[in-house]
């Protein structure tokens, strides 16, 4: 499709983006490229390669950068949630000799421990969650029943009231 010089720099953009510059170039509304011509070598082929190799490259190390703030700023799972993830530990143990077996369960034990504090600090989360959740949804539904109830009451006591005149 492209000139064989532009190889370097289509082969670091997806297949997708090269499709979608080889259409902006037929279709460019002040300066349309023929479809003989971006097989040629050209100036503007070439710079609008560049550009859009930059632009994507730069969307590439936003998106990194962000991830990795995402990753220290709190955990993935309800992040709405101020909960932080304790720092890492690992507790080495001096019994003397440790032998391989010791070795790898100790670390074992501590990474248990690690996986089931974590879980249990989701699991608060989640039912902090799923209490709001309710609290929200059905306190409505609640009152509402609350005050047909209270309503049917009061008329029982009334019409009891009124057979009771009734008898006398």
């Amino acid at each position: 499709m492209f000139h064989s010089d532009y190889k370097h720099i289509i082969d670091r953009l997806p297949e997708s983006l090269v499709k979608r510059v080889c259409e902006r170039l037929l279709h460019h509304s002040k300066d349309p490229v023929p479809l003989e011509s971006i097989s040629r070598k050209s100036e503007q082929i070439e710079s609008y390669l560049r550009h859009t190799l930059e632009v994507y490259e730069n969307s590439l190390n936003k998106k990194r950068k962000s991830m990795a703030q995402e990753k220290l700023l709190r955990p993935r799972s309800w992040p709405e949630c101020n909960v932080f993830p304790a720092s890492l530990a690992i507790y080495v143990t001096d019994i003397g000799v440790q032998t391989n077996s010791t070795w790898s369960e100790t670390l074992k034990h501590d990474h248990e421990e690690e996986n089931n504090r974590r879980v249990m600090n989701e699991l608060k989360v989640f039912c902090q969650h799923l209490l709001d959740y309710n609290k929200r949804t059905f306190e409505k539904f609640m009152q509402d029943i609350e005050r047909e109830y209270r309503e049917r009451i009061s008329m029982n006591k009334k019409l009891s009231n009124c057979d009771v005149r009734m008898r006398i």
